[in-house]
């Protein structure tokens, strides 16, 4: 008996010390992972913006205009986001904060309705702060989202390795860059200076686009028109932008998919859920200039200020007729 009892003492001590080792490494990890310190500081700085808010740029990393230039604009986009948290972010924007724009800026390249995209959501332990995991478990029949909700809550460092390198590589980042929320593109590799951009064009391309069938993958298609069923809810108008590919990126793309027919059927949405809406296309703005990319389907700063400079100049065409 004795035996028994100090085997389950001992069991206890052992499970309440992996529980606490395992709450000490998600707090670590919660605080210092990179993402989540940028993404933490577009909160504070969105929570201190008192400014008229005429734009707000939503999305991923592709979404790259400048607050600075088109003014009275913050821009709220975070790495490898997708539909699902951004209606979820802006749902918790126009309830929670009371700061509600007049237009919201979105990207609608095929890419973001892939299949793909519905099956990157990561970063849980920030976005627990925003997307209801038990109610996209039931809207979406994917019991996997209660598992999210769980790691992201209790465990988020696990099977996030990666992050984990990276955060220690960016443990002193500078984010005195980050205006208005806006962080400026990478700058360290030059797409023109890549010795075979075909390549490269070729694996950003099917990374994004395989697998891809004839119409837009049914799951950001539901998160799509709840954003703008918000956006009319919230008189907003929601303006839809394709951000500038390389030629070596849309050469591959255009074997993979039929772009124009994706284009129109996402068009056939947004007039759907709203005929109020502007559609702009820079896909091919920046064609013959790899020298304004990072890669083959994100641009450079330099390539960012200047479909910003455009971005203003449509907009106040549309503004100012």
């Amino acid at each position: 008996m004795d035996r028994q009892k100090q085997f389950f003492r001992n069991a206890l001590i052992y499970l309440l010390l992996a529980l606490a080792v395992n709450a000490v490494l998600n707090a670590v990890y919660d605080r210092t992972m990179i993402y989540h310190r940028l993404n933490r500081n577009q909160d504070r700085q969105f929570e201190e913006y008192n400014d008229t808010l005429t734009f707000l740029m939503l999305g991923n990393s592709h979404d790259m205009i400048n607050p600075e230039i088109t003014g009275n604009s913050f821009n709220y986009a975070s790495p490898g986001e997708v539909y699902t948290q951004t209606y979820y972010k802006l749902k918790y924007i126009l309830e929670k904060t009371g700061k509600i724009p007049e237009y919201a800026v979105l990207s609608v390249d095929p890419a973001n309705f892939s299949p793909k995209a519905e099956n990157t959501i990561k970063f849980d332990g920030y976005w627990r702060k925003y997307v209801d995991y038990p109610a996209l478990a039931r809207e979406t029949g994917d019991y996997d989202y209660y598992i999210k909700w769980f790691t992201g809550r209790f465990c988020a460092y696990i099977g996030n390795y990666k992050f984990i390198y990276m955060s220690v590589i960016f443990l002193n980042a500078d984010f005195s860059l980050v205006k208005n929320g806006y962080r400026p593109p990478r700058d360290y590799r030059n797409f023109a200076r890549e010795p075979d951009r075909n390549a490269l064009g070729l694996e950003r391309a099917t990374s994004y686009l395989a697998g891809y069938g004839n119409k837009p993958d049914k799951g950001p298609e539901t998160y799509f028109r709840k954003i703008l069923s918000l956006c009319r809810d919230y008189d907003i108008t929601p303006v839809l932008v394709r951000m500038p590919l390389t030629d070596e990126y849309l050469m591959h793309a255009s074997k993979l998919v039929d772009l124009d027919d994706l284009d129109r059927q996402i068009e056939g949405i947004a007039a759907e859920e709203t005929g109020n809406y502007i559609m702009i296309d820079f896909r091919e703005a920046l064609s013959g200039k790899p020298e304004l990319f990072f890669n083959a389907d994100h641009v450079n700063p330099r390539g960012a200020d200047i479909i910003s400079e455009k971005f203003r100049a449509k907009m106040q065409a549309h503004i100012k007729p």
